[in-house]
C-alpha cells in the first residue's frame, strides 16, 4: 500500500510544511491541493480537517478538506499562487475534539452490542463539536442507551490504550466490526483496537487512549420503529454542557424549592401542569359555549363535569358551591392519570356512596364517604375519559 499518512501514525501533529499544486475558484470559496498527504479529508462518517495555510504573509483559513479522485481538496477563503511553497498548520481543537468524538462512538457501539448482539450502524456522523450514531435492527429504551452512556463512562476512566494496525482483507478476524463490502474494497484495512474491548475497521483519527476523551455526555435520542439516533458530547464540550444545565436547574431550585435528586417529580409535575391548564382551558371553553352538563332525570338533577388540575380537596369544595336546595347530584371528575371523583348528594333518599360506590369498586377505584358526599380516587388510568363517562353512564341509571 502507498505511505501511510502522518495523521494515522502521530494525529497530534499539527505543522508541516507544504507545496501548493493548484488554486482555483468554486462558487464562494477555493479548491486549493497541495502536493502532500498530511490533512485529513472527510469520509468515512467523519469531517475533514479544518486549519490554516501560511505562504509568506499570508494566512488562508481552511474550512474543511474533502476529497475526489484526484486526491484531497483543501477549501479556503482566499487564493494562493501555484507552485508556493508554505506551512499548513491544522486545527487542533477542532482535530482533537473530532479524536475524541471518534473514539467514544467506537466505545459506545461495543458496549451496546455486548447488550444487544444483532444491533447495526446506520449513519453516522463525527466532527469537532459533537458525535451522532444510527443503531438499526433493535429498538433501544432510554433505560440502556443512559446505562451504556455510565459504562463508557468507567471505561474512559481505565485509560485503556487504543491502537491502530493494517491487515489484509483476507485475513480480518471475524470479530472485527466493519462496514458490509469493506473487504471487497480494500486489499488492507485499518484496523483500530481499543484494548482487547472492540476491534473495528476504521479510516478515521483516534485518541492514543481512552483517558484523552475524559467525558461523555448522550445530549440527544431520536427513536422511531425502525433505528435510533443518538447524540453525544466529549471532553470540555460535554463538560460545559452539563454545568450550563445544572446551573439552570440550582437557579430554579432556590425560587421553587426542590432536591436536585427530585428533578425528575418536579419536571413530570410541571408537564401534567401543562396539561391540565390546556385540558381546564379547554373546559372553560366547552362551558361558555355549550353552558353547564346538567341533566334532569325525573325529578333529580344530575350535573356532572370533568375538570383537570382539581385534587379530592378542591372538588369538594367546588361541589360544596355548585350544591342547591333542590332534589340533584353533583358528579365531579378530575382527569389524569391520577384520576379523583366526587359525588354530592343533595336531598336524595339514598346516601351519596349508593349512588357511585358499588362502580368505582368494580372499575378498580378506591373510596369513601358517609352521609351527602363520597370521595373515590383511580390510579394508573390510561383513559380518564372513558373512565368519567363510564362513571355517568353508571350513576344515571341508578337515579332513574
Amino acid at each position: 500500500m502507498s505511505e501511510i499518512p502522518p495523521y494515522w501514525i502521530d494525529p497530534k501533529k499539527n505543522q508541516f510544511k507544504v507545496t501548493i499544486t493548484s488554486a482555483k475558484k468554486y462558487e464562494d470559496s477555493y479548491h486549493v491541493r497541495i502536493g502532500e498527504d498530511v490533512i485529513r479529508p472527510a469520509g468515512g462518517g467523519q469531517a475533514g480537517d479544518r486549519g490554516q495555510l501560511i505562504v509568506d504573509n499570508q494566512r488562508v483559513q481552511i474550512s474543511d478538506t474533502i476529497s475526489d479522485s484526484k486526491g484531497s481538496v483543501l477549501i479556503t477563503d482566499n487564493e494562493l499562487v501555484e507552485g508556493a511553497t508554505g506551512i499548513l498548520e491544522i486545527d487542533m481543537d477542532w482535530r482533537l475534539s473530532m479524536m475524541k468524538n471518534h473514539t467514544a462512538e467506537h466505545l459506545f457501539v461495543s458496549v451496546i452490542k455486548n447488550k444487544i448482539e444483532d444491533i447495526a450502524v446506520g449513519n453516522l456522523w463525527i466532527d469537532g463539536e459533537h458525535g451522532s450514531v444510527e443503531l438499526l435492527k433493535s429498538k433501544l429504551s432510554l433505560d440502556l442507551i443512559y446505562a451504556t452512556e455510565q459504562e463508557v463512562l468507567e471505561i474512559i476512566d481505565q485509560d485503556i490504550p487504543v491502537t491502530s494496525k493494517f491487515v489484509a482483507s483476507t485475513c480480518i478476524d471475524p470479530s472485527t466490526r466493519k462496514r458490509e463490502g469493506l473487504e471487497e474494497k480494500h486489499d488492507m484495512l485499518r484496523v483500530v483496537n481499543i484494548g482487547e474491548m472492540d476491534s473495528t475497521a476504521c479510516s478515521g483519527i483516534h485518541v492514543t487512549r481512552t483517558g484523552e476523551i475524559g467525558f461523555l455526555k448522550v445530549i440527544d435520542v431520536k427513536m422511531n420503529e425502525k433505528a435510533t439516533q443518538i447524540e453525544f458530547l466529549t471532553g470540555s464540550r460535554a463538560a460545559v454542557h452539563v454545568s450550563e444545565v445544572y446551573n439552570t436547574v440550582l437557579r430554579r431550585k432556590y425560587s421553587y424549592p426542590f432536591e436536585i435528586e427530585q428533578l425528575g417529580a418536579v419536571l413530570d409535575r410541571a408537564k401534567q401542569a401543562v396539561e391540565d391548564r390546556q385540558k381546564l382551558i379547554d373546559k372553560v371553553n366547552h362551558l361558555l359555549s355549550s353552558g353547564p352538563t346538567i341533566e334532569q332525570i325525573g325529578k333529580v338533577s344530575f350535573r356532572h363535569e370533568y375538570l383537570s388540575g382539581y385534587d379530592a380537596s378542591s372538588l369538594k369544595i367546588l361541589a360544596n358551591q355548585l350544591s342547591t336546595d333542590e332534589q340533584s347530584i353533583i358528579l365531579l371528575f378530575n382527569l389524569g392519570k391520577k384520576s379523583q371523583v366526587i359525588l354530592r348528594a343533595n336531598g336524595m333518599p339514598l346516601e351519596a356512596s349508593d349512588y357511585i360506590k358499588g362502580q368505582v369498586i368494580k372499575l378498580g377505584g378506591k373510596g369513601g364517604g358517609r352521609g351527602d358526599v363520597y370521595t373515590g380516587g383511580f390510579v394508573d388510568v390510561e383513559d380518564p375519559m372513558n373512565l368519567y363517562n363510564t362513571i355517568v353512564s353508571e350513576v344515571r341509571k341508578l337515579i332513574s
